[in-house]
């Protein structure tokens, strides 16, 4: 396993008192790892859609089980639907 060293600064002391309010049966070092998970799962966790999208796609995939949507086999219906909307 390898070592990081890390300076604490006025800032990094302050986060780790607030953190280990937060976890008090953790040592510096493991609430050090679990704050690294967290972010990194934040990070990879990027949602695809915003939000209003994500309640667009909600709202068409409820039309479709409720039998509400436009079938187009076509290029031309497709235009065609497009400029009704």
């Amino acid at each position: 396993m390898s070592q990081i060293r890390l300076t604490k600064t006025p800032e990094l002391e302050g986060v780790l008192a607030f953190l280990r309010n937060k976890y008090r049966l953790l040592s510096e070092a493991e609430i050090i790892k679990i704050s690294l998970a967290e972010k990194y799962l934040k990070e990879v966790n990027i949602p695809l859609v915003d939000e209003a999208t994500e309640k667009l796609i909600a709202k068409g995939l409820q039309n479709i089980k409720e039998g509400e949507y436009t079938d187009v086999k076509t290029e031309e219906e497709l235009d065609n639907y497009l400029r009704t909307i």
